[in-house]
Formats: C-alpha cells, sequence, structure tokens
C-alpha cells in the first residue's frame, strides 16, 4: 500500500512525534509534581509550545483542522476506510493520540500542548507581556455570548459540508491555520491581514481565538465532557 511507503520515508518525522507525545504523557502523568515547582513548569511548557509550533506546525505541517473532524464523520457515515487517514502519518499519530487523552483528561491537551497556531498565540502573549502591555478582558455577560460562537460555526461547517465538503473547506478558512501554519504566511494579503488580527487581538486578549472562534476547539469538547480525569 501507499501509505506504507509514505510512513518508511518520514520515519525521522515519525520518530520525533512520538518522542514529544510520550514527553507530554510524562508531563500529565507527572502534573501534580511539576505544579510545585512553577518555575520549572514555566519552563518546559514555553519549551514544548515552541517545540509545538516549529517542529508538528511550520515543519511537520500537522496542523488539525475542523476540516479533518468533517473528513472523518463524513467517512464514517458513508464507508470509512483506513487507508485514506493514513496516508499522513503525522496528522494520523496526532489524532490517535488527541483521541485518547480526550477520553482522559479532556480537549485541554491538545488545545493547550498540541495546537501549532495556539502555541503561536500563547507564545506571542507571553512575549508581549514582558513589556507589561495592558490586557483586555471582554465582560462577563459578553464572554458568556461570544463563548457560543464557535459552536454555531461548527454547525454551519458541518451543515454546510453534508451538501459539499469542497465548499466547507471553504468556509472554513476562518481557521487561520492554512495562512499561519501550512503556508508560513506566504499568502494572499487578506488571509494574511486575518491571521495577523487575531494573533493582535491575542496579544492583550489571550487566545482569544481559541475562546470564541474555533470550531476545531468546539469540535473536540464535544466527546471530551466524557473524560475520566480533571
Amino acid at each position: 500500500p501507499i501509505w506504507v511507503s509514505v510512513w518508511n520515508m518520514r520515519v525521522f518525522e515519525i520518530s520525533v512525534l512520538l518522542a514529544g507525545l510520550g514527553f507530554l504523557t510524562l508531563i500529565l502523568v507527572f502534573q501534580d509534581w511539576l505544579t510545585r515547582h512553577p518555575l520549572l513548569l514555566r519552563r518546559v511548557r514555553t519549551g514544548f509550545l515552541l517545540y509545538t509550533l516549529v517542529f508538528i506546525g511550520w515543519y511537520g505541517l500537522a496542523q488539525l483542522s475542523v476540516i479533518n473532524v468533517l473528513t472523518f464523520t463524513l467517512a464514517a457515515m458513508h464507508g470509512f476506510q483506513w487507508e485514506s487517514f493514513l496516508i499522513d502519518p503525522m496528522m494520523f499519530i496526532l489524532w490517535s493520540f488527541v483521541a485518547v487523552t480526550l477520553l482522559l483528561w479532556g480537549r485541554g491537551v491538545y488545545c493547550g500542548w498540541l495546537c501549532p497556531f495556539g502555541a503561536l498565540q500563547e507564545l506571542t502573549f507571553q512575549l508581549f507581556q514582558r513589556f507589561r502591555l495592558p490586557r483586555f478582558e471582554i465582560p462577563a455577560m459578553v464572554h458568556e455570548r461570544l463563548w457560543a460562537l464557535k459552536y454555531v460555526i461548527l454547525l454551519l461547517l458541518f451543515g454546510v459540508s453534508l451538501q459539499s465538503l469542497e465548499t466547507a473547506e471553504r468556509y472554513a478558512e476562518v481557521e487561520p491555520f492554512k495562512t499561519a501554519m501550512t503556508l508560513r504566511f506566504q499568502r494572499e494579503w487578506s488571509y494574511l491581514l486575518y491571521a495577523l488580527v487575531l494573533l493582535a487581538i491575542s496579544i492583550v486578549n489571550r487566545k482569544f481565538y481559541c475562546k470564541y472562534l474555533c470550531p476545531l476547539g468546539a469540535a473536540l469538547a464535544i466527546p471530551a465532557r466524557q473524560r475520566l480525569f480533571d
């Protein structure tokens, strides 16, 4: 099968990804000990976010997307075939790890540690906080309403995908992942401006996109409600 040849050609990337996921598993298992050493935890977390951004995002091009969720859902509805998902080993391994950790710890493992665009937002926020920039928090009443927006986006994309997955892919550009990760900001100015605006907002409002607009986060939150541990 073609996917076997692809996996053989990407042994280095697979090995580095498995090592990173193994290290993250140790972080999760020993989190109680780590939280007693705040400085060490900050350094470990910052280092892992850099790994996520540079290796998983820009090098491995393994930024997960809501389109992956929609594709999997449609495949499950219309004849599932493993071969179509095994063709990209980085994505397959990452999705497998996310599926397991969703059931154990919820979506925070992916959204907090393994999402390259989330890592970019977090590192940008940390960098500019060194300059003591003021933080802007959205009022609680507005926050409660904006918080549901990502679920509305997810439902709309799912509805569109039932008619045409290609059309859903176009509307899924609400995710800046293709611009920021896959194309590394080498894109038309409108897409570039959108991604940069989201990053700029995240400087004063931590991970604004993740909280209010991310349909992938919304999709992961649904099965994560059945997690075993907090």
